[in-house]
């Protein structure tokens, strides 16, 4: 069932097999064959001879078969929810939100490109005429990210194919069964050849292939900050451009004055939504003093009443890490920061009953300190980290101290406060008191965390290149 899309066609991988197993219950999801460098050249080539035609069909066109590929995806939703439930590990109710995302991008897109406009500069000589208009960049390839396998998909996907570039889309190896039933389905509709390819395979050959050829002329990432460094120095064989969203390490302010159950319900969500496994997640959570130890004993009592689960388990569901190794690496960075002075308050255990899958217990740790392995690096994980501030100076400070920038969280209702921090934060998107982005806010990291946008129409621009025409009849 699972095969390659390559060329408007579904083949059969040619390389090492390749097993998906379910977060979990660690039982098999399905195995297939991955493809090989000498597919991803296959489906670059398509790409390439695609981009001659696709590049100038007209945009209605684009659009319709856009939205034929959507409705088809449409019409195997549930499908998709539970595929995608049984190979990330998500519930069933994150499970919807990931498909839904996918889906709605293609309404978000297809209707944005139609707002891609040209314009006229004045001429500063008599009977010239200074047009500028943006077309089609060229080929892209885009490297999707496990944790969110069919939203970061269609974030790369759409915007490429509505602009006129062919992509080539390489999920994760360890998510590759969503993107590939897209590739069923886009072959299924006789979706036009070339313009969408979809290879798993492992990134030292496919991946490689992809990102040292010359033909793509941007490439696209979701993932680590390393990894998007290691595409980079691949990818200099050309002249390329770059869209990565990189790792974060997210500082969090809580003043004196916030609803301290609102607050504590909100960390508590944000680190259980599929495990706290989110580049946008919490990561270092500063706490006013004075309200420190009262927020640290809401959040242990709400913790208490989460429960390990998966699908439609009902209640407060905290669900599996992707693998064994993830899941391991939390033990580490708790057991760092316990070594050098912070307290488990509560959780960082195996629940009972769920040892085949990969499964802890949201841990909370108080007295953090910054030079902890767990403030140093990226969390990933159901990990809550708490220290307490008394000078909001000193705070951001601390905040800031990281090389990453993506996203940054406020919790507070004092406006002078709120103005500082939002002046003050290093980062790509600033949150106050719970505000969280839709699917069309632009996306985008500072410092480490990035180079260019996702979502909204600042991406869709990133699809163009500018041709410029100086005209005196």
């Amino acid at each position: 069932m699972y095969k390659q899309y390559i060329g408007g066609k579904t083949v059969k991988g040619q390389g090492k097999p390749l097993t998906v197993l379910n977060p979990a219950t660690g039982g098999i999801v399905a195995s297939f064959d991955t493809a090989t460098a000498g597919q991803a050249q296959e489906a670059l080539e398509a790409a390439r001879i695609a981009f001659k035609t696709w590049s100038v069909t007209p945009i209605k066109e684009r659009i319709d078969w856009l939205l034929k590929l959507r409705d088809a995806c449409m019409a195997k939703r549930d499908q998709f929810i539970e595929l995608v439930s049984a190979e990330s590990g998500r519930i069933y109710p994150l499970a919807c939100a990931d498909v839904d995302w996918f889906l709605i991008s293609f309404t978000y897109y297809t209707d944005e490109v139609k707002r891609i406009n040209g314009t006229t500069i004045p001429s500063l000589t008599p009977g010239a005429y200074h047009i500028v208009e943006k077309r089609p960049l060229g080929v892209t390839v885009g490297h999707v990210a496990w944790n969110y396998p069919m939203g970061n998909m269609s974030i790369k996907l759409c915007p490429s194919i509505a602009a006129g570039c062919p992509c080539i889309i390489k999920p994760s190896s360890k998510t590759p069964l969503s993107a590939l039933l897209v590739g069923n389905i886009a072959a299924e509709i006789g979706f036009p050849a070339g313009v969408l390819n979809i290879l798993s395979g492992p990134s030292n050959e496919v991946g490689y292939t992809l990102n040292s050829s010359i033909v793509p002329r941007m490439i696209t990432m979701i993932g680590s900050t390393a990894t998007g460094l290691q595409i980079m120095r691949e990818a200099a064989t050309s002249v390329k451009k770059f869209s990565f969203e990189l790792g974060g390490n997210a500082p969090v302010i809580v003043m004196d004055d916030v609803n301290l159950d609102d607050v504590a319900t909100n960390i508590v969500a944000k680190k259980l939504g599929f495990v706290g496994q989110t580049c946008v997640n919490y990561n270092r959570i500063y706490v006013h003093e004075k309200v420190y130890r009262p927020l640290c004993e809401k959040i242990a009592a709400i913790l208490e009443k989460a429960v390990p689960g998966q699908w439609k388990d009902a209640g407060l569901v905290i669900g599996p890490m992707i693998d064994r190794t993830a899941r391991d690496r939390m033990f580490g960075l708790i057991d760092d920061a316990v070594c050098h002075g912070a307290k488990l308050l509560t959780g960082g255990k195996i629940p009972a009953g769920f040892e085949a899958g990969n499964y802890i217990t949201p841990a909370l740790l108080s007295d953090v300190t910054d030079d902890m392995r767990v403030s140093k690096e990226e969390i990933f994980g159901p990990i809550i980290p708490l220290q307490p501030f008394s000078d909001l100076t000193r705070a951001l400070e601390q905040a800031n101290n990281t090389i990453y920038g993506l996203s940054a969280y406020f919790f507070g209702h004092r406006a002078p406060e709120i103005a500082r921090a939002f002046e003050t934060f290093e980062a790509g998107e600033i949150f106050v008191n719970g505000g969280g982005g839709t699917e069309f806010s632009p996306h985008a990291g500072t410092k480490q965390s990035g180079i260019g946008c996702d979502k909204s129409h600042w991406s869709l621009e990133e699809y163009f290149d500018i041709k410029y025409l100086s005209l005196i009849p």
